[in-house]
């Protein structure tokens, strides 16, 4: 009797309804796929590994997986992340407080990306800022390109761009260098460039979003995206996550959205692997970089498309 009814209950329910109920299901069903993949790459030292068969937690994976469980799960960083008090022991095992640098590894060597990556996560993780200050010191007098202040952009933000114990003017001449006519057009990379310009001026507060005129810069990023739905770096003819990222926090940061957004799901979705990890391209290997990316892409997307 319950079967029948059971059966019946279902023929009465429109088509639509029920596929959106699959729909939805195995949406939940690939999310926690994703979660099992990262939390699986933790290890006894509280860090995150970048792969099943890497033996060593590095900075970089360890950042990105607090940052991806984050979002994925819905939670705050202490809940979503197992183990968080050895992850951020883990994180402060990278800090020489000597010099205020962060390695990818206790003990290795320091650069203005892992400082930037470290801060990040220490502030993620919640650990108190004083026990990693001077990693501020060391980012004011080692970056010197334009690529280590585009992620030393990222350590301020998180630190707070109120509280930055240096000015940034000279961080934004050295950005400043990169709006020149080398740029490449926007179809063949260019949109790498102009995207990361864009979200460095608007997190450190240099330019407000409504000063940028961000539609026709969305217009814009719109002319490289590629075929397969994502963007490239120049010289590239296929697209890849980490470049994708980079013009989605743009569009982002300007309250806009790319032209073809299915087209950009569909990419996001070619990156998915068996093990539900994602490569930053498609068939690449899952890594923790990869999710993170999927995972904040896919929630812009959610945020600003309507």
């Amino acid at each position: 009797m319950i079967r029948r009814f059971s059966f019946v209950f279902l023929l009465s329910l429109p088509a639509q309804s029920i596929a959106q109920d699959a729909k939805i299901q195995d949406a939940v069903e690939k999310k926690l796929a994703t979660i099992r993949f990262l939390t699986s790459l933790q290890n006894p030292t509280g860090g995150f590994q970048g792969g099943a068969k890497d033996a060593q937690a590095t900075l970089r994976s360890t950042s990105a997986s607090v940052r991806a469980l984050k979002y994925l799960t819905g939670k705050k960083t202490a809940d979503a992340v197992p183990n968080v008090k050895d992850c951020a022991a883990f994180v402060m095992s990278c800090y020489d407080p000597k010099t205020g640098g962060f390695a990818d590894t206790p003990g290795g060597k320091a650069d203005v990306a892992l400082t930037s990556i470290g801060v990040m996560a220490a502030v993620e993780l919640e650990i108190p800022k004083e026990k990693f200050a001077k990693a501020m010191d060391y980012l004011k007098e080692n970056a010197k390109t334009f690529e280590d202040v585009r992620i030393g952009a990222a350590a301020v933000e998180a630190w707070g761009v109120k509280d930055c114990p240096f000015k940034l003017e000279d961080w934004q001449a050295i950005a400043n260098k990169e709006l020149s006519p080398m740029t490449p057009p926007a179809q063949n990379g260019g949109a790498r460039v102009i995207g990361s310009i864009v979200a460095f001026t608007i997190r450190l507060g240099l330019q407000k979003e409504t000063d940028s005129k961000p539609e026709a810069i969305a217009r814009l990023l719109d002319r490289g995206q590629v075929a397969d739905g994502g963007w490239c770096k120049e010289g590239e003819k296929t697209s890849d996550m980490e470049t994708t990222y980079r013009v989605m926090r743009a569009y982002h940061l300007l309250k806009q959205k790319p032209a073809k957004v299915d087209k950009l799901r569909e990419f996001i979705g070619k990156c998915r692997n068996a093990d539900g990890g994602y490569g930053v391209k498609p068939g690449g290997a899952s890594t923790p970089g990869g999710v993170y990316f999927a995972a904040i892409i896919t929630k812009w997307l959610d945020e600003n498309v309507k």
